[in-house]
């Protein structure tokens, strides 16, 4: 699995510079962006989910405990969760 550093060695920029093309957050010129995700691509580049998890301090992940399995009460909120 490809990391940030990877990216960023292949594109021959900062991991700063993939972070900013990849997240939108910053200008960076066009030949760079192109450079960047020519790499992504390349390496088949994900970000990591726990990675983001970690620096955010947030998983998105809720746990739910249900006393009766047999409830279509319960199974529809389930439902709704994993839906959103």
């Amino acid at each position: 699995m490809a990391t940030i550093k990877d990216v960023a060695r292949l594109a021959g920029v900062s991991t700063t510079t993939v972070s900013h093309v990849i997240n939108k957050t910053r200008f960076v010129a066009e030949a760079t962006q192109e450079k960047v995700m020519k790499a992504v691509d390349e390496l088949n580049y994900a970000p990591s989910a726990v990675a983001r998890s970690l620096k955010c301090n947030s998983t998105r992940t809720i746990g739910m405990l249900v006393t009766q399995s047999t409830n279509l009460f319960f199974s529809e909120v389930i439902d709704g969760v994993e839906s959103y």
